[in-house]
């Protein structure tokens, strides 16, 4: 078989996200709340359109989906404190203003389950509680109790001694979702008919060989694993979604910190030290279960979980999920290493756009003015009459939740409640965030910058609004002894527009480096690899030309209190140069 290279090049040619260094564009913005803020008015945007509609004023079809769900948003800033309090929005559904139970109104303050938000919460406590090389221990030398279990059989048995902690919070360690034979993956809870009609032998607890593990506050490792099926996967595998692996890995943090409980080590850890009062991983033990969102069956909503809780457990508000956010995102109790160390994948899945990190789903969020990657790292939570999801978005220094419930909705309208409520504040607020941190990079970095005495460089810089790979903080000008030295800069770094990225940041000086990233234009390629090497080519240069030591891409900007630049010192040039004032 023939065809031409121009047939190839034809048929491989996309169109391409240009890539530069991961992270953001421009320092995250600092202003979410005030009246020009471009959060604040998409947010308004926001609420004015589910006011409209839940208030039957401006009906919307596309948001049918919520009229009878609970709900409650929230959004959150490092560097706005007020956002976590003034960005909320809450609806209270029929059930729930109806209910004996309960609140009949929510606001910031309403207690709800959070389902499987709590597995990112339980690998926060472990990062805080246990030695970093715990994480790579095998589960048989921290239970040395199971060291029996693994057989030379990895087909039908898990080979207990591959698995670490680091496995089970990656959801890479190829255990089964859930280890009970009668629980909510069971066929016969999925298909509430006689098995047998369908084709299937009768079955009961006796006859599967499986031990129904114990889920109380005391249950041992070795009891609950002795209940675990065969393997899914090999471990390192591939992801799978597991209930299991957080279990166990409440288990491990129990076993090596001490605390028997879940509940200890959450409070240790966490919720005590951030002021968390409102959150807990034990159920309300006594009707009328004041101040919570009681949907459905009053006896599954105040269901104890037991060792369970590491996985589902945790009721919480969108205020303490706030504080919770604010916290990762600040370093308050992980250092800033470790933070960035855990804000990583550690595994993809079969998307593109879809990863797994330790507790954390990373979704890859392409701007559609920009073109520019950010990641969202988020934990869904969907279980009973209750969905949650926790976004953290390290590149603004912001993040948001999304809590809802209902009793009389089915599970699969909660659910896509849920991911719809999501979804409309990450296309309409990411955008949003994009604008503001564009509008402040241009007020607090655009002009120009001139030497004093004997020095006689100069530097312009230009925010460029230009739609596509532009974007961004561009050099437009560098002087220096008379000479152009931006000529230079663009010959070495291979691009005709250098813009400029954050990089670094002293939080007591407040001075912040940035490196001159070269913006490529799209083209067609001949294949995979040079369509990486002509568009992605910024993490294997890694600002490595340099001219006495110093690399020809790096500018320190000193800034003041109010954000402005006002000085900036060009690596290579050894002398700063002074803002003009407007």
């Amino acid at each position: 078989m023939y065809f031409s290279l121009s047939l190839v090049i034809t048929l491989l040619y996309l169109p391409t996200t240009l890539a530069r260094f991961l992270g953001p564009l421009n320092a995250p913005p600092v202003d979410l709340t005030s009246k020009v803020s471009h959060v604040r008015l998409k947010w308004e945007e926001i609420t004015s359109t589910l006011d409209g509609h839940l208030t039957g004023i401006e009906r919307d079809e596309a948001l049918s989906g919520l009229d009878n769900i609970t709900f409650s948003l929230g959004l959150f800033s490092v560097h706005d404190a007020g956002a976590a309090s003034f960005l909320q929005y809450h609806h209270t559904g029929p059930d729930i203003r109806n209910s004996s139970l309960g609140v009949k109104k929510v606001d910031g303050g309403s207690i709800y389950r959070v389902a499987s938000m709590t597995k990112v919460v339980s690998v926060y406590a472990g990062l805080l509680l246990l030695d970093p090389n715990d994480w790579d221990k095998p589960l048989t030398e921290i239970f040395p109790e199971i060291a029996s279990l693994p057989k030379d059989d990895p087909v039908h048995h898990i080979q207990w001694n591959t698995i670490t902690p680091f496995s089970l919070a990656s959801q890479i360690s190829g255990v089964p979702a859930n280890a009970r034979p009668f629980d909510a993956g069971e066929l016969a809870t999925v298909f509430p008919v006689d098995p047998t009609t369908l084709g299937l032998p009768p079955l009961t607890p006796n006859s599967t060989g499986i031990n129904v593990p114990c889920v109380d506050q005391y249950c041992s490792a070795a009891n609950y694993i002795e209940s675990i099926q065969a393997p899914t996967f090999p471990v390192f595998q591939t992801p799978g979604y597991a209930n299991t692996n957080f279990i166990l890995l409440g288990r491990v943090i129990s076993k090596l910190t001490g605390f028997p409980t879940n509940e200890e080590w959450f409070q240790k850890a966490i919720f005590g030290p951030l002021d968390m009062t409102n959150t807990s991983s034990l159920s309300p033990t006594e009707p009328p279960y004041s101040g919570y969102v009681v949907a459905g069956d009053p006896e599954g909503f105040a269901f104890q979980g037991g060792i369970t809780s590491s996985s589902g457990g945790i009721f919480s508000t969108i205020n303490d999920i706030a504080k919770l956010g604010i916290s990762m995102l600040n370093s308050t109790l992980l250092t800033a290493d470790k933070t960035r160390k855990w804000m990583k994948p550690t595994t993809f899945t079969g998307s593109l756009d879809f990863a797994l990190g330790m507790g954390w789903e990373v979704y890859r969020y392409t701007d559609k003015v920009t073109n520019h990657v950010t990641d969202l790292y988020t934990k869904l939570g969907d279980a009973g009459n209750y969905a949650s999801y926790l976004v953290v978005v390290p590149d603004y220094d912001f993040g948001f939740s999304v809590i809802v419930t209902s009793g009389i909705a089915t599970a699969a309208e909660r659910s896509a409640a849920a991911r719809l409520l999501a979804d409309i504040i990450s296309e309409t607020i990411l955008p949003a965030l994009r604008d503001q941190a564009a509008a402040e990079m241009k007020r607090n970095y655009e002009g120009t910058y001139t030497g004093m005495g004997s020095n006689t460089s100069t530097l312009t810089l230009t925010y460029n609004e230009t739609a596509g790979a532009g974007f961004g903080l561009t050099i437009t000008s560098l002087i220096n002894d008379g000479r152009d030295l931006l000529s230079l800069l663009q010959s070495v770094l291979g691009s005709d527009q250098l813009v400029l990225a954050p990089s670094t940041v002293d939080l007591k000086t407040k001075r912040r480096g940035f490196v001159a990233t070269a913006v490529t234009t799209p083209g067609t390629y001949t294949g995979l690899f040079s369509e990486m090497f002509a568009t992605n080519a910024e993490w294997t240069t890694n600002n490595g030309l340099t001219y006495g030591g110093q690399a020809l891409g790096t500018f320190y900007f000193d800034v003041a209190d109010d954000g402005r630049a006002v000085a900036v010192l060009p690596a290579v040039l050894r002398g700063k140069m002074f803002k003009k004032r407007v």
